[in-house]
């Protein structure tokens, strides 16, 4: 049997057999296509953390104060992590240097606003959904003079280690008689 013949027995079959690959090649490129259009895009999963002033900008931050003067700030929070998420804020006097990962060691204090501390810290736990952001207001003083450094620490799942770290330097001064009156 030469090529010619065996090529016109089994013409037919081919045909459809190539014709099903074909129409399930198609079907799956269709419902690939489908389901790229309709699935979420999870792109870079992450957490923004920032501080901002009273009117909500990015500027002009309490770093004069008074001794127990009161200086407000707003902590901001915004989950990017595409799942839900645990957070604790810390919020202390510090002249360390705090980098991702690393573990704090500073007992938490049961109240959120009042005078920092080198000994203990503010903490504060929140949890946020995917694309969710948490704005929390932070009134605090410091009751001696000098340059300190606030740390800001975003710790996850409460765990104490480092995850987001924000600083404030914030000079504090004996008050004058004119702020007195």
């Amino acid at each position: 049997m030469n090529f010619k013949d065996y090529y016109k027995k089994y013409k037919k079959t081919l045909e459809k057999s190539l014709t099903i690959i074909l129409l399930i090649l198609l079907i799956a490129s269709i419902g690939l296509t489908i389901y790229l259009i309709n699935a979420p895009k999870i792109g870079e999963r992450f957490t923004e953390f920032y501080i901002l002033n009273e009117d909500l900008k990015a500027y002009n931050y309490p770093t004069q104060l008074h001794e127990n003067e009161s200086g407000i700030v707003i902590i901001g929070v915004r989950n990017l992590e595409y799942r839900p998420m645990n957070y604790t804020v810390w919020v202390f006097l510090s002249n360390d240097t705090y980098d991702y990962n690393y573990s704090i060691n500073i007992s938490p204090k049961n109240e959120w606003n009042g005078t920092l501390s080198y000994n203990y810290a503010f903490s504060k736990k929140i949890s946020l959904m995917h694309n969710e952001t948490a704005l929390i207001p932070l009134n605090f003083s410091i009751d001696r003079t000098g340059k300190h450094k606030v740390e800001f620490i975003l710790t996850i799942d409460d765990k104490k280690k480092v995850y987001r770290e924000l600083h404030l330097w914030v000079n504090v001064s004996k008050p004058t008689e004119k702020s007195l009156i």
